[in-house]
């Protein structure tokens, strides 16, 4: 009978220390914690203060979608294809490389933005296909449509050499090829 009770006590402690054990387990070390009232921050667009880099009312340089041929480039018989991008809404590597491109290339051509063009009153479009290597050198800018004026298109290309270097390329963007060509239409004076 001994054998018994002491089966029965034995089993009556296991059923006791797994309820503890699992009462720590959901409950925690010291009990239900209180409900913490949930803290949110205000959700608040990202203000983005951008400043022109021309004065108000005077020339704007604006590099929009090329009217071009976006497919044409110069190739020589060792280059392989070039990667070519002009435009897209997507976040990826090209689309980021793009806008930074855009950016960098609209800030700075503001800068030096010809002032005989300013003087003569000339505004209008060249369509350009810039084709750089990744190192973000120029290999060469082509002129593929838009104004005939001689002078718009000096400014152009003046204007590309002006923005250079311009950021290295990254090899997501050049997918194995050797050199990237961006084509984008030159809006002198807000056109």
């Amino acid at each position: 009978m001994e054998d018994a009770a002491r089966v029965r006590d034995r089993l009556i402690m296991a059923i006791l220390i797994s309820a503890v054990i699992h009462l720590i387990v959901i409950m925690g070390p010291l009990g239900p914690m209180p409900p913490t009232p949930a803290t949110r921050t205000a959700e608040r667009p990202l203000a983005l203060n951008v400043q022109p880099a021309s004065p108000a009312g005077g020339p704007v340089l604006r590099l929009v979608a090329g009217d071009g041929p976006a497919s044409e480039s110069v190739r020589s018989s060792a280059d392989p294809a070039p990667r070519v991008i002009d435009g897209t809404q997507d976040d990826d590597a090209r689309a980021r490389y793009l806008r930074d491109w855009i950016v960098h290339t609209e800030t700075l051509g503001n800068r030096a933005y010809p002032a005989e063009l300013i003087n003569a009153g000339i505004r209008g479009r060249v369509v350009m296909a810039i084709t750089l290597n990744a190192a973000g050198e120029v290999r060469g800018a082509r002129i593929v449509g838009g104004s005939d004026n001689p002078m718009l298109r000096r400014a152009a290309r003046s204007l590309v050499e002006a923005a250079a270097p311009y950021p290295p390329v990254p090899e997501t963007v050049l997918e194995d090829r050797d050199t990237l060509v961006i084509t984008r239409s030159w809006s002198f004076g807000g056109d």
